[in-house]
């Protein structure tokens, strides 16, 4: 004997087990772009940070070969300013010395770095008490703080490092 009343039960069932296996593959797409743009996001700050590192150390290298005497606002250097710190006055953007095209590959564009002057010391202690040592200026170390910046993949991801270099002369 059949029964008559269950009839179109399974497709029922059947369409809201379709509509939960919908849900569920719909909510994991939308978590794998989620996940995808992050894994971008993270790989674009990466070559960034990676840019800027590049620019930093070429700065670094700049800083400590400068020629004693070097004069202010040429080169990428600049004398300290206390209350405006050099490297984050925009008006001097375009002082800024950018890598040259191609040094560093997969970027939106090229790093580039700043330099100020933050000070001297005495190389050792027989300079500072020595007056004509003290005259010399190969008796002097300088301090530099080299700041550099650099992009991503995109103009949204930008990166900024800074150190502080005592010159080997």
């Amino acid at each position: 004997m059949k029964n008559t009343q269950e009839r179109g039960m399974v497709l029922i069932i059947s369409l809201v087990v379709l509509l939960i296996l919908t849900i569920l593959g719909t909510a994991a797409m939308k978590t794998t772009v989620v996940e995808e743009r992050l894994t971008g996001f993270t790989r674009s700050k990466q070559i960034s940070f990676d840019s800027s590192e590049a620019a930093l150390r070429t700065g670094e290298s700049v800083a400590d070969n400068l020629p004693l005497g070097s004069a202010f606002g040429v080169s990428g250097l600049f004398a300290p300013n206390p209350t405006s710190p050099v490297w984050l006055d925009s008006s001097l953007l375009a002082s800024w010395v950018t890598l040259t095209p191609g040094t560093v590959t997969g970027v939106n564009q090229q790093p580039s770095y700043i330099m100020e002057l933050t000070g001297a010391v005495p190389r050792d202690d027989n300079c500072a008490l020595d007056v004509d040592a003290s005259a010399n200026q190969d008796c002097w170390r300088y301090n530099y703080r080299v700041t550099a910046q650099g992009s991503g993949l995109n103009t949204q991801t930008n990166s900024m490092v800074q150190s502080t270099l005592l010159s080997r002369k």
